[in-house]
């Protein structure tokens, strides 16, 4: 562990419950000392339940639908040597944030990454990824935490959900650019840390969960609403890395592609196709027009804001419960959460069901679902087991981020 100081920037927009969850789940961190900054748009900001500790946040407006620029407020107001990044519809790990910043004892390393798994809890979104100056990230192996210096025209990939910098790296680099309203934000600042010969740890076992909620930008299904930032941001990203036509056309077809997709699953009609491809050449045109952004304007550094200032190092609790009896583990839950104790609740049933994963509103964690099912894809379709000893074996892999 190094003795860092470490801020927490979440920017949220029309999802107060989705936030309140967030920082909920931030509570239970293994990380000693940390702030968190909270970044929303006023309708957010008046939505957001009394149990969310605003006394102990530092918080801020945005009313842009821009998380560039929400990002960039965040900065100005973190106060620590480390600023991580993670979504409002995300939950993070019990030692993400340890694990995440524990890279940064070493001066070479500017940038942090972890690992997402997806709104079941069980699959991965996303993993060790490099990334091209054509936008276009590909999988790399990688084994254990691997701190990596980008080849030649490439970047490392952090996702932003669950991301760390310097802030001494950000200030250098100016920051997010504000062009990039939502997609390949941080894919460009992977791409300015590469060149600036910057280092990018990738940490494995820091996990969060992300639970793609809807916006105005997609739905719930993942089914696209509009295509015009997207458009819009690879058109400056390609215009920025100096890349050519080529480049854009490519872009073009997969985008074509995915909406043939979405269209033969049913997700979008014809009618949606045609009004889509329309909307990405519209964003495309707007993005070869895009200018570089200006330098924040930071405001002199605040003073830091511990989120918990008495923090006890506590053992996680795991609840053994068959399905039967799933409201006494919740309740015991729910208990745990009020001491400050993270908790876990194993629910099994006496079937093949897959599990799940999930945190739960009242404050702890719960993975679901039969003694016979599958917890990780590598499993079989059914595996033999008594309740107890699945029980244990889910516990133990549980462990590994708890």
């Amino acid at each position: 562990m190094n003795d860092l100081s470490v801020s927490v920037v979440v920017v949220s927009r029309h999802r107060p419950d989705h936030l309140r969850r967030c920082v909920r789940a931030l509570e239970f961190q293994t990380q000693p000392s940390f702030e968190v900054v909270l970044v929303t748009d006023s309708d957010t900001a008046a939505l957001l339940p009394d149990n969310v500790p605003h006394d102990r946040v530092k918080s801020a407006i945005c009313n842009d639908a821009n998380i560039s620029k929400a990002r960039n407020i965040g900065i100005g107001l973190a106060a620590g040597d480390l600023i991580a990044f993670i979504d409002d519809d995300a939950i993070a790990e019990p030692t993400w944030l340890e694990r995440l910043v524990e890279p940064f004892s070493d001066p070479k390393v500017a940038a942090s990454g972890g690992f997402v798994r997806g709104r079941n809890g069980i699959s991965f979104q996303w993993c060790a990824e490099e990334i091209g100056a054509d936008g276009v990230s590909h999988p790399i192996s990688i084994d254990g935490t691997a701190i990596l210096k980008a080849k030649s025209g490439k970047g490392v990939k952090t996702q932003g959900t669950n991301c760390a910098f310097r802030r001494d790296a950000l200030v250098e680099l100016h920051g997010f650019d504000e062009n990039y309203k939502f997609y390949l934000d941080e894919t460009d600042l992977n791409m300015r840390i590469s060149q600036a010969g910057h280092y990018t740890a990738i940490v494995p076992n820091a996990e969060v969960q992300h639970g793609y909620a809807a916006s105005s930008l997609r739905g719930n299904d993942r089914r696209p609403k509009s295509l015009f930032e997207i458009g819009a941001s690879q058109a400056y990203f390609l215009k920025k890395f100096g890349r050519p036509a080529s480049d854009l056309m490519a872009f073009r077809e997969t985008q074509w592609a995915r909406l043939e997709v979405a269209l033969v699953k049913g997700l979008l009609e014809p009618r949606d196709v045609r009004h889509l491809r329309d909307d990405l050449e519209a964003g495309i045109a707007e993005g070869c027009k895009r200018t570089p952004a200006s330098k924040p304007d930071w405001p002199t550094l605040s003073l830091f804001k511990p989120f918990i200032s008495d923090r006890k190092a506590v053992d996680h609790c795991f609840i053994s419960s068959r399905w039967i009896s799933r409201r006494r583990a919740y309740a015991a839950g729910k208990s745990c959460a009020e001491r400050g104790i993270p908790s876990t609740a194993i629910i099994l049933s006496p079937t093949a069901i897959f599990h799940r994963r999930w945190f739960h509103d009242d404050g702890f964690w719960v993975q679901s679902g039969g003694i016979f099912g599958k917890s990780s894809r590598t499993d079989r379709i059914w595996s033999w087991l008594v309740r107890e000893k699945r029980f244990r074996r889910e516990r133990e892999l549980l462990q590994r981020t708890r």
